[in-house]
C-alpha cells in the first residue's frame, strides 16, 4: 500500500510543479490626441547671446485642453 501511494505522489508532483505561477492583472492607460496642432508662427530668429550659442526653435505642446507655443532659448552648442 505505501508503494502505490508513493508513486501516486510522484506522479502527482509534476503536475504541481508544472502548473504555471498566478500572474498579477496588468492595466494601460492610453491617451489620444485627435486635435492637429496650429500652424507653425512665423518670427524672427532672436539674437543669440554671444559665440558658442545656437537658437532652437520653438514647439507646440498639449496642455489641459490646448495647444500652447513653447519659445526655445538660444542654448549652448
Amino acid at each position: 500500500m505505501r508503494i502505490v501511494q508513493f508513486f501516486g505522489s510522484l506522479l502527482f508532483a509534476p503536475g504541481i510543479l508544472a502548473r504555471p505561477a498566478e500572474s498579477s492583472a496588468q492595466v494601460s492607460v492610453a491617451v489620444a490626441i485627435t486635435i492637429a496642432p496650429p500652424e507653425l508662427p512665423v518670427y524672427d530668429q532672436p539674437i543669440c547671446p554671444g559665440d558658442g550659442y545656437i537658437w532652437t526653435p520653438g514647439y507646440w505642446a498639449w496642455g489641459d485642453d490646448d495647444y500652447y507655443w513653447l519659445l526655445q532659448p538660444c542654448r549652448p552648442s
